[in-house]
């Protein structure tokens, strides 16, 4: 049951989220930010997803700790650690310029 509603969370929360960075929507009280950092902060939300359904699924599937472990490590806190990376790297100042924000104009 628990896995269940995890999978059921993760999607309602985590697949909307990615899907509107991805599209470049921010919403009106998140800072300004570069298109390409939100469409990172998009990325990050599909790979925490995933990183969050590997063990739901491994546990209704009835997989146990030991077996699968390469795909449990490479599923879970690995894809978390990418996920930071890619927002991390996509926030550090660059060679860029005239990058447009994702803020909208008021009104």
């Amino acid at each position: 049951m628990f896995h269940a509603l995890w999978i059921v969370m993760s999607t309602l929360v985590l697949v909307p989220l990615g899907v509107a960075s991805l599209r470049g929507w921010t919403p009106r009280w998140s800072p300004a930010t570069s298109a390409r950092v939100t469409k990172a902060r998009g990325i990050a939300a599909f790979m925490i997803y995933g990183a969050s359904l590997t063990p739901a699924v491994l546990g209704l599937a009835g997989v146990h700790g030991d077996e699968l472990l390469p795909l449990r490590i490479a599923g879970g806190p690995l894809l978390l650690l990418i996920a930071v990376g890619v927002v991390v790297w996509a926030s550090l100042p660059g060679p860029r310029r005239f990058e447009e924000t994702t803020r909208r104009p008021p009104g």
